[in-house]
């Protein structure tokens, strides 16, 4: 499951999201999502063309 952390630098937030190989996750764009910063599909209820960044990771490689 993607982990994330915010902290302070330099007097701006900076989000870290660590994803597993092979794991996709869907990142909000419109700032309105409570589960920010992933999607929630709050865009949806918006009056926007905004949806989500979707970040896709490779699967592992098969090992013979």
């Amino acid at each position: 499951m993607a982990e994330h952390s915010t902290e302070l630098r330099n007097g701006h937030k900076r989000t870290t999201i660590k994803l597993e190989c092979g794991e996709n996750v869907a990142l909000c764009r419109c700032f309105q999502s409570k589960e920010f910063p992933f999607c929630d599909g709050t865009h949806k209820t918006l009056d926007s063309d905004v949806g989500p960044v979707i970040v896709q990771t490779p699967k592992p490689e098969k090992s013979d």
